[in-house]
């Protein structure tokens, strides 16, 4: 083999299509790290001016304009290969005239394949335009509750309570329930026995909802302080009142927890019983009377065994109807 005209072709290949090549991945790179930089910018930017009305924190907007960048930025990145690629491909000398022919078959092809595919895409894309939900969201998709772990045009990713990850298609989300967005509300019925003066136990729970809005750790947390509402139902065992107050995304539990703990202390103080059910007996005199003499009768017998007496059998027309002598 010859060496110095193999590395005289190698040098004179390089020297004619190396620099194109190192100049195709450069700009390729270049123009994907600027798209990728006017995305984070101008979607933030844009959720901004599109929801600065909006009840939710800043911080949830740009939580949304990241999702929805990472998202975009991924789809440019997977264009940008492969045009790269074809690019690199025809500064080879290969043809790609027939790759582009064949990937528009093999594109129809998989297009009647993957309509699941297509259908989960579609509606990740109006998941994520029209901000039904974004990472770190506690929502409820497709019968499942979870925080939002992941989100791209394809599926959702969920954790629920439990740790389990549950994947979700985006195609079979057809109704989202957010429970973070924006604002989010605590939202408690209080049980108080039928004895109780409902004055007096509305008057306490509003002092323990104005207590705990003022306290500095929970304040915070709370845009608007848990009140009574009205008394929502007459229960087998309790009159339930109904409380509600308004807090930021995500904090309704800790509230709600703390809020209870408040109002078992204060209900404790103030002598209102949190009732459990009750279960009362009534039994028909007739039936008592019946129970009570068949009583007698095994006592009795019971008792001439023992003595080797004969007890003498009732009469007929004393029985019961259901007993025999």
């Amino acid at each position: 083999m010859d060496w110095g005209n193999f590395f005289e072709s190698v040098t004179s290949w390089i020297g004619a299509h190396g620099l194109r090549i190192l100049l195709i991945i450069s700009l390729s790179f270049l123009f994907y790290r600027l798209i990728k930089m006017a995305l984070d910018r101008g979607l933030v930017r844009y959720v901004e001016f599109r929801e600065h009305h909006h009840a939710g924190t800043r911080e949830d907007r740009i939580k949304r304009a990241k999702t929805l960048a990472s998202v975009l930025t991924g789809s440019v990145g997977v264009f940008m290969f492969g045009l790269t690629v074809f690019m690199l491909l025809a500064e080879l000398g290969i043809d790609i005239a027939p790759l582009l022919a064949s990937a528009g078959v093999l594109g129809i092809a998989i297009g009647f394949g993957a309509q699941s595919i297509i259908k989960d895409t579609l509606n990740g894309l109006f998941i994520l335009l029209e901000g039904q939900f974004n990472t770190g969201d506690v929502v409820k998709v497709a019968g499942v509750s979870g925080n939002v772990e992941d989100l791209n045009l394809r599926r959702t990713v969920l954790r629920d309570l439990d740790g389990i990850v549950h994947i979700i298609p985006n195609g079979q989300i057809t109704t989202v329930s957010n429970y973070t967005h924006e604002w989010a509300r605590v939202n408690l019925n209080v049980p108080v026995a039928y004895s109780t003066d409902l004055d007096q136990a509305a008057a306490v729970i509003n002092r323990v909802g104005r207590e705990l809005a003022a306290d500095p750790e929970f304040s915070p947390m709370i845009i608007s302080a848990p009140q009574v509402l009205r008394v929502d139902n007459f229960a087998d065992s309790a009159i339930e009142i109904k409380v509600l107050g308004d807090v930021h995304p995500m904090k309704q539990w800790p509230v709600t927890g703390e809020l209870r703990r408040r109002l078992k202390k204060a209900f404790d103080e103030a002598g209102i019983e949190i009732p459990f059910p009750h279960t009362k007996l009534f039994f028909d005199d007739n039936q008592l009377d019946k129970y009570a003499r068949l009583s007698f009768r095994s006592d009795a017998g019971r008792r001439s065994a023992e003595g080797g007496i004969k007890p003498i059998p009732p009469a007929r027309d004393n029985l019961p109807p259901d007993t025999e002598p």
